[in-house]
């Protein structure tokens, strides 16, 4: 049986939205054996991909490793010893020299066909990320190809109620909206619509705040920071009457079931309109500044959604 290797350094967001093109790679290689490398962190908030709960199989091994010379090095030994067919590469494009850099390690642990290691400029106020990848592995793609919906396993709802999901999670300060604004908002929504409950949901990093957060309104908060598994998360999001977000991976989850969600987008390091996901259902407040969104324009959009309960 042929072996393939699919390359791309990812956690939960970064996983999620290259789904759609490893549903590609799977439908175009049948029979064949699928082997997923990533780098990984320690980082408590890191999600690893293997443990992310899917409706299907897409890959049938994972192969990680950490940061660091000889991790890499053992990582390079295992990728040539299983003699790998073919590789598709679906790591993001940093520079033409790091590119090159790529594609000559994966040449010289023997990899003769190679998918996804021409350099282009995206236009990503056009097209997302999910977009690009499908791209490189399919070159005419239909809007079912990018859909992100049906890939991710929902189990029964746990949380008795309507509620709805909260997360100011992320790993770049400029991504992150003032603890003021969700204070605010978590304040405005327990008192002019009291029978509606806030889940908190996200990582240790996010715990403490959340903690002061449930204090507002003891009961109708929930924090559920570092209390759940990726499994845990992904039902509680899931099954939630609605989603409010800065761009981290559980606006990814939200947006895999198409779910009502808004989302407070700041610049961080990406260009605009990479990480959009493709939600009908999703409104995103964009500034380069994410403090410069205006409170009371997200407020209204979000009581407009939740009163629709």
């Amino acid at each position: 049986m042929k072996k393939i290797l699919i390359y791309r350094n990812c956690s939960l967001g970064d996983f999620i939205v290259s789904l759609p093109a490893l549903n590609i790679i799977k439908k175009k290689n049948p029979n064949t054996k699928l082997f997923f490398a990533s780098q990984i962190s320690k980082k408590q908030s890191f999600v690893r991909p293997d443990n992310i709960p899917l409706k299907k199989k897409l890959i049938d091994k994972f192969i990680f490793f950490e940061y660091g010379k000889i991790n890499f090095y053992n990582f390079c030994k295992i990728i040539k010893k299983k003699k790998f067919d073919k590789i598709y590469y679906l790591n993001a494009y940093i520079s033409k020299k790091k590119l090159l850099r790529d594609y000559l390690i994966f040449n010289f642990l023997g990899i003769k066909k190679k998918i996804g290691f021409e350099y282009e400029k995206f236009n990503y106020e056009k097209f997302n990320e999910t977009y690009y990848l499908c791209k490189r592995v399919k070159k005419n793609l239909k809007n079912t190809d990018l859909s992100l919906k049906g890939y991710l396993l929902l189990k029964k709802n746990v949380i008795n109620n309507k509620y709805i999901t909260v997360s100011f999670g992320g790993k770049h300060p400029l991504k992150k909206w003032s603890q003021k604004n969700w204070k605010n908002l978590l304040m405005s929504i327990t008192t002019e619509i009291p029978n509606i409950k806030i889940v908190i949901v996200g990582s240790v990093y996010e715990f403490k705040i959340a903690k002061n957060l449930a204090k507002i309104k003891p009961g109708k908060i929930i924090n559920l920071c570092n209390r759940t598994n990726i499994a845990d998360l992904i039902n509680v999001i899931g099954n939630s009457s609605y989603h409010i977000s800065h761009d981290d991976g559980t606006m990814h989850i939200a947006s895999a079931f198409n779910k009502k969600s808004t989302s407070i987008f700041g610049k961080s390091t990406a260009e605009k309109g990479r990480w959009f996901p493709k939600n009908p259902n999703l409104k995103i407040f964009y500034n380069d500044n994410i403090n410069n969104i205006n409170f009371g324009l997200v407020k209204a959009k979000v009581f407009k959604d939740i009163k629709k309960i």
